[in-house]
């Protein structure tokens, strides 16, 4: 062993310090490569120290540069951005929607005895109405093979392949606001308890043979969900519970205040009920929570309420709970407001695009308007961030990503190498490289991996947000980390064609192997 060690050592000597120095892209020697390649697995495997330095998962992240000291006028949505609820509430929908199937469209009983499943749904995901199958697309509009399911049934790679005509998905396919004729993307959080009632109601139908449309499947399970919001029956029910709904946030109340004593001017936009929203923040915030909002507007029945000119704002008597029928000429501190107009509001409060700061968890629904046809700077909220972030610091993580990149280099240097060997090599450390990718998606979601990437570009859900969105996280709280003049900045990322790495291109992953080599060299490495 200890004379391996050393021939190993001896070789990337050779290869890093012969004058004149030999570049790794230069190797063209079969055993060299597969030496090395036996050297760094145990070295990356065997390392306990972290790939890369970990994230705060209750960091804000840039996509666009945003200065919050040019920002006067905080916007907030109420539904998952303000309020957090707690995985009750994805039950709950669940539930709700697998009884309007079988009491309203007269789907089997056996369909009662459900239970919701977290992890069987993903936010982002795209569904192909017509064949049931749900995928994840990146952001070149490709399928990434892996991620499609009909129902429990992972779709092999070449029906998808065969179906689709290969993996790319024309801009008419996928569509550009998440919705075209065959095709729908679950955009927001509260799609997560849909999307698992659809693949196990598909998957009934499989197992016991019942013929079915994919579509109408869809089509009923959609309207089960959206039933369960439209008819109010669920706030109705989350708002006589709150503590069993809602999540606590204790930092929501002295970030709120912190802004109001700085002169912010704060206001929100919802689609919810008035006495749903008194229920939430009253819980949140306390019986005065009022208080801290400028201007309050709920039912604005968003997006339209961005893009319509045509409902005026009507006052509410939150005590008589009725809506006044005089008109409104200006919105006052206290008061609340239903229905309107982005267009009133910006003429009555004469806020300026620049200076405002919305936030909400709906990157189309909240967040795409006001970013691309008011100039507004936008945040998203998504409650993944922290989760994902959490299992990207951990060591299993760490450690098959630290492999996986050790590998995708390797497996470039050996593309340069001809013969029938090397092709045999090719093919098995490809398939090593695709496993180890499939480790690194299992440990975020055994289906559909991380929302935010494919194995190597970013899902469409991540270019959309990327797109709508300057900034993200995920808590509107982590706000109350950073002081309000702080600047933050997008991560300078190198295009294809640059490079920042020092030659040879091996980064960090090769410091440990290369600093053994540097002992050997000089004859201090007696090990």
């Amino acid at each position: 062993m200890l004379n391996n060690q050393i021939q190993y050592y001896r070789l990337i000597s050779v290869i890093l310090f012969t004058p004149p120095r030999r570049s790794f892209t230069q190797i063209r020697q079969l055993q060299d490569l597969q030496q090395l390649y036996e050297l760094l697995k145990h070295e990356s495997l065997a390392s306990n120290s972290p790939y890369s330095e970990k994230v705060n998962p209750f960091g804000i992240f840039a996509n666009n540069e945003l200065d919050l000291q040019k920002i006067n006028v905080y916007g907030f949505d109420f539904d998952y951005t303000l309020a957090r609820y707690k995985p009750t509430l994805h039950s709950l929908i669940y539930d709700s929607a697998k009884t309007f199937l079988v009491k309203n469209f007269r789907y089997p009983d056996d369909i009662m005895n459900f239970c919701y499943r977290p992890g069987m749904g993903a936010r982002g995901l795209h569904l192909d109405i017509k064949r049931g199958w749900l995928m994840k697309v990146d952001s070149y509009h490709n399928i990434q093979l892996g991620t499609v399911y009909h129902g429990m049934r992972a779709v092999p790679d070449e029906e998808v392949l065969a179906a689709h005509h290969g993996t790319k998905l024309s801009i008419d396919v996928v569509g550009y606001l998440g919705r075209t004729s065959n095709m729908f993307q679950f955009v927001d959080i509260f799609s997560i308890p849909e999307i698992t009632l659809l693949r196990d109601v598909t998957q009934y139908f499989i197992d016991n043979s019942i013929p079915f449309a994919a579509e109408y499947v869809h089509y009923d399970v959609r309207e089960a969900v959206g039933s369960f919001h439209k008819s109010g029956e669920m706030h109705k029910i989350v708002g006589q519970n709150v503590e069993k709904y809602f999540e606590e946030n204790v930092h929501l109340k002295p970030f709120l205040q912190r802004l109001h004593d700085a002169n912010k001017q704060i206001f929100l936009i919802t689609n919810s009920a008035y006495w749903y929203v008194n229920h939430g923040m009253s819980y949140l915030l306390g019986d005065n929570w009022r208080n801290y909002f400028d201007v309050i507007i709920c039912q604005a029945r968003k997006p339209s309420f961005f893009s319509g000119q045509k409902r005026p704002f009507r006052e509410i008597d939150v005590k008589q709970n009725s809506k006044s029928w005089d008109r409104v000429s200006k919105l006052e501190h206290g008061k609340v407001y239903v229905e309107g107009n982005l267009t009133n509001l910006i003429e009555m409060t004469h806020w300026k695009g620049n200076d405002v700061l919305y936030i909400g968890d709906h990157i189309y629904g909240d967040l795409a308007d006001l970013f691309l046809k008011y100039g507004w700077r936008t945040g998203a909220i998504l409650e993944e961030v922290e989760d994902e972030i959490n299992i990207m610091n951990s060591d299993a993580f760490q450690k098959t990503i630290r492999w996986l990149t050790v590998l995708q280099w390797l497996t470039d240097q050996l593309q340069v190498i001809p013969g029938a060997e090397a092709d045999i090599l090719m093919k098995s450390w490809v398939a090593e490289q695709d496993a180890e990718r499939d480790k690194s998606r299992d440990l975020l979601n055994p289906y559909f991996g991380s929302i935010f990437r494919t194995h190597t570009v970013p899902t469409y859900f991540h270019r959309r947000l990327a797109r709508f969105a300057d900034v993200y996280t995920s808590n509107v709280c982590n706000f109350f980390n950073y002081p309000l003049d702080y600047i933050f900045f997008p991560r300078r990322m190198a295009l294809p064609h640059e490079n920042v790495l020092p030659t040879p291109d091996l980064d960090l992953l090769l410091t440990k192997t290369v600093q053994h080599a540097m002992r050997f060299k000089t004859g201090t490495d007696t090990k």
